[in-house]
């Protein structure tokens, strides 16, 4: 059985612009995960697929050699 939330348990944490349709969330969002570790706006418990581009502080990451420190820094 689902365990569904009415919107008043949850409406002060989140926010819609109607007008663009984006979704705001207060906090911090665990992917795969109940308990978001950590400072961080986005928490992923697991392995991460990437189709597009991976930008880190708003650029892409200068060479392979990079991408393959993240992976490593991120375990």
């Amino acid at each position: 059985m689902a365990k569904n939330r009415e919107l008043s348990q949850v409406g002060n944490f989140i926010t819609v612009n109607d007008s663009s349709g984006q979704i705001g969330i207060a906090n911090s969002v665990g992917i795969n995960t109940t308990t978001p570790q950590g400072n961080f706006a986005l928490y992923v418990q697991g392995d991460a697929n990437i189709t597009g581009t991976l930008n880190i502080a708003g650029a892409a990451p200068a060479s392979q050699s990079d991408i393959v420190a993240l992976a490593i820094a991120l375990g």
